[in-house]
């Protein structure tokens, strides 16, 4: 009918146009009367042609195009009707008006009609409908068919006729239906069949082998690979030793389910394996998904699935060792997740190395008839410290435990002072050397800190009088002393963090047992005064596990202002040290040395040159310091610098060690003037050889 009326108006323009040459005529017979007879011609002319036509022809038009417009609605019908993409129409109740053939195959609705949508897919409900509005997608699985539909819905107006002729608009819902099931599958395939990158690091190789004779040390690591290539021979996986220690695994991604499953069962089957009692071997993983990420540029780089599989097993060896670490898993790809983390042994690397020792030692506390625990001659804050810590620890597990103080040091008089006024001192907590010589024998474990050297220890006779020694130090030794257990990190700023940490991990076992480790602010005090004199407040060999450490001490109670009050000096020492450092040496401008020649105790003068030492480095263009100080006939030269010299190379020339930046050696049967040479020999040799490495 609109069509109808569509074209009669525009048949009816003809009539329009005849009513506009009749004015026309008018107008030219006002202008000229003689022409109107002509143009009157015209006009009748055209007034006969368009009546024929619109009598006529009109009848013959409106039957051509209703035949048309009823092929092309057949045509239109047939299209869709034969259309490969399910396609339906529903009103806003969700009764479906009309479907397509693909649309009744897809849902079983067969020939049947005014059926609802929600008869085959109960998440379209009339809400939905509702809401739909110019577009709206959603996912549709049918479990009983084991089918995915996309389902993509959309307002369309269309005009309808009412009665009396009357036009108004309505609205249906078109529905396309899209089996996405094959899709899926082959999507889910192809996810699967990504590759994954693990990286597998024995925790605790060096620690499992100390002290195993040849025999058993070449078995651990064979039966440890064997294992490893039977469980991941399972999921089809490509396994190269990389390192003694370390191993490099492919497999699909979907063995990784598979994998979680079995709970990782590798862990546990590695950890059985029992050469050595004392400490069972672990194992960590980490592994990385190669999968598409639109954020990179290479969506399924191997490279970057390099790097993220290295920083998930840092992040195993960083939490303690003994677990899986997956990254990748979740939306957010840069995300961990952790599995297993269940064990007692550990690594080289990190706070595993920690846990390790700390639960070697604990064991051999419990065997031992009784534990002595010393520092090193002339000993400071830091070994002080650490044997106050190493005391907790012990006296935790047994109560025949003692500190051995042969003589005490005006540098930690204060600090020893103090703590005997407080409440954590027990009495005999300390015992002399020769008390110390009569308790000790064959069930006596010696624990040693600060120190690797035995000349250097404060009772040296003890280390060969022991059954059992441990040792717990920062510094680099040419000759340590022969333990069952040597904990030695020149990583660390102070002796007194590492035992800290080895607190900490005590301390969260502890809690796991429903028991609490004992350590007091007192204790916490000398813990924090070790570490700040070694770091020289925090501005020497200061890490991240450093200040770890002291927040740790810190919540237990350290504080900072006490501590700071057991470092005060007299007055003359300040005057003293200002002196030294204002006569300094400057060497090749950027070496500066010193001659301590302050005149008192053995003490006093020792401290007074590690502090002039540190000073010279205030000093604006100084990167090394050195210091010589004599005492006893025997020159002890300290030695310390920023960043930009390795003093610990010059010191290991002279019969020295220690580490980067800060280190020292002793001269004997020497004057102060021929040390001084020897250093600024030493000190050109070196450069000379660097500048011939250059050229080279």
């Amino acid at each position: 009918m609109k069509m109808l009326r569509t074209v009669n108006a525009y048949m009816r323009w003809s009539i329009y146009l005849f009513i506009l040459m009749l004015a026309m005529d008018v107008c030219i017979y006002a202008a000229e009367p003689k022409v109107l007879y002509i143009a009157l011609i015209f006009t009748a002319v055209y007034l006969v042609i368009v009546i024929a036509l619109f009598f006529h022809k009109n009848r013959k038009i409106m039957r051509q195009l209703t035949d048309f417009g009823f092929r092309f609605n057949q045509v239109q019908r047939r299209m869709l009707l034969d259309l490969q993409v399910s396609y339906a129409m529903l009103d806003r109740d969700g009764f479906i008006l009309w479907a397509n053939d693909k649309f009744r195959e897809i849902t079983g609705m067969g020939f049947r009609n005014h059926c609802q949508i929600q008869e085959f897919f109960p998440q379209v409900t009339v809400q939905v409908l509702n809401e739909c509005g110019n577009g709206m997608e959603m996912t549709v699985d049918d479990e009983g068919k084991r089918r995915r539909y996309e389902l993509s819905m959309q307002n369309v107006a269309v005009e309808e006729q009412e009665e009396g002729d009357q036009e108004g608009k309505g609205e249906i819902i078109s529905l396309l239906v899209y089996d996405e099931t094959e899709k899926n599958r082959l999507r889910v395939q192809n996810e699967e069949r990504c590759l994954a990158i693990g990286m597998i690091y024995i925790d605790n190789y060096d620690e499992v082998l100390e002290g195993v004779n040849e025999v058993n040390a070449s078995l651990l690591p064979a039966l440890v690979e064997r294992k490893i290539n039977q469980y991941m021979r399972n999921y089809d996986a490509v396994v190269k030793k990389t390192e003694k220690d370390k191993f490099l695994v492919l497999f699909q991604k979907k063995y990784l389910e598979d994998m979680k499953k079995d709970k990782f069962s590798i862990m546990e089957e590695v950890r059985s394996l029992h050469i050595v009692n004392t400490v069972s071997i672990t194992i960590s993983m980490g592994i990385a998904l190669c999968e598409n990420d639109e954020t990179q540029e290479r969506p399924y780089s191997l490279l970057a699935a390099f790097g993220a599989a290295k920083r998930a097993i840092n992040s195993a060896l960083e939490r303690g060792g003994d677990q899986v670490v997956v990254c990748g898993e979740n939306p957010d790809r840069n995300s961990f997740s952790f599995y297993g983390g269940n064990s007692e042994s550990a690594e080289k690397s990190k706070r595993v190395r920690v846990r390790v020792k700390t639960d070697i030692i604990c064991g051999y506390i419990k065997d031992a008839e009784n534990v002595l625990i010393m520092g090193h001659i002339n000993g400071d804050a830091d070994s002080f410290g650490a044997t106050v810590g190493m005391y907790r620890m012990a006296r935790y597990i047994t109560d025949k435990v003692n500190i051995v103080l042969d003589r005490e040091m005006k540098t930690v008089a204060m600090i020893l002072e103090q703590y005997r006024a407080s409440k954590s001192y027990e009495e005999g907590m300390f015992i002399s050397g020769a008390e110390a010589e009569r308790r000790v024998g064959a069930g006596t474990l010696l624990i040693v800190v600060d120190v690797n050297c035995e000349q250097r220890t404060e009772c040296p006779v003890l280390v060969g009088k022991a059954g059992t020694i441990a040792v717990i130090d920062h510094h680099r030794e040419k000759n340590p002393i022969n333990a069952a257990v040597t904990y030695s990190e020149s990583y660390a700023s102070s002796t007194c963090e590492l035992i800290t940490e080895m607190l900490q991990h005590l301390e969260g076992k502890t809690q796991q047992e429903g028991k609490m480790l004992d350590l007091s602010a007192d204790d916490a005090d000398v813990l924090y005064a070790g570490i700040l004199l070694d770091t020289n407040s925090f501005i020497t060999k200061t890490g991240v596990r450093t200040f770890g450490a002291a927040m740790y001490l810190k919540r237990k109670g350290a504080d900072m202002t006490r501590v700071r009050k057991c470092f005060r000096q007299d007055k003359n020492s300040v005057y003293e040290r200002a002196r030294i450092i204002n006569q300094a040496e400057t060497y090749m401008g950027i070496y500066t040395l010193a001659v301590n020649d302050f005149v008192g105790t053995k003490d006093e003068v020792t401290e007074i040159g590690s502090q002039v030492a540190n000073g010279l480095l205030d000093v604006e263009g100084v990167k090394a310091s050195f210091v010589f100080t004599q005492c006893d006939g025997i020159i002890n030269i300290s030695a310390r610098s920023i960043d930009e010299v390795n003093v610990e190379i010059i010191m290991n020339r002279l019969g020295g060690g220690g580490h980067f930046n800060m280190a020292g050696c002793q001269m004997r049967d020497c004057t102060m003037d021929e040390a001084v040479r020897r250093v600024k020999g030493t000190i050109a040799d070196l450069v000379r050889d660097a500048k011939e490495q250059q050229q080279a």
